[in-house]
């Protein structure tokens, strides 16, 4: 009988702590608010706005790192920033809003798997769980 009702009770304690993970994994990281662009107004042309943008993302240590992997020095990337029309450089800005900066759902996914297996060690090193019996 003490069997059924341990067995019971760390059944729905194990239940709970797997929905309670989903439902805290699916919350957004970052609640959205509407902001208004900077690119809409009177038809003015932004792209020294966007050649800002690009700019700040350029001086990343990262990025330089990589483009210089590449074979790229600094002039050259410059001279190619200036060859684009306004409609690529704009193109090239919106996407850096884009990019996520933590990086993506793997490494989420990775922390859900590795709390879950700190809290089964836990409840077997407490005695809670018998899961290596």
């Amino acid at each position: 009988m003490i069997f059924f009702k341990r067995f019971f009770s760390n059944r729905v304690f194990i239940c709970y702590l797997t929905v309670a993970f989903s439902v805290l994994s699916s919350a957004s990281s970052a609640p959205a608010m509407f902001i208004p662009s900077p690119y809409e107004g009177n038809g003015v042309n932004h792209r020294e706005t966007d050649i800002q943008e690009i700019q700040k993302l350029l001086e990343s240590k990262l990025i330089q790192h990589k483009l210089s992997q590449f074979g790229l020095t600094k002039e050259e990337i410059e001279a190619r920033l200036h060859q684009l029309n306004d409609e690529q450089m704009h193109q090239i800005a919106s996407q850096i809003h884009g990019l996520e900066p933590g990086g993506g759902t793997a490494e989420v996914v990775i922390i859900i798997i590795l709390l879950a297996v700190v809290g089964f060690l836990i409840l077997e090193l407490t005695g809670v769980i018998d899961v290596f019996k």
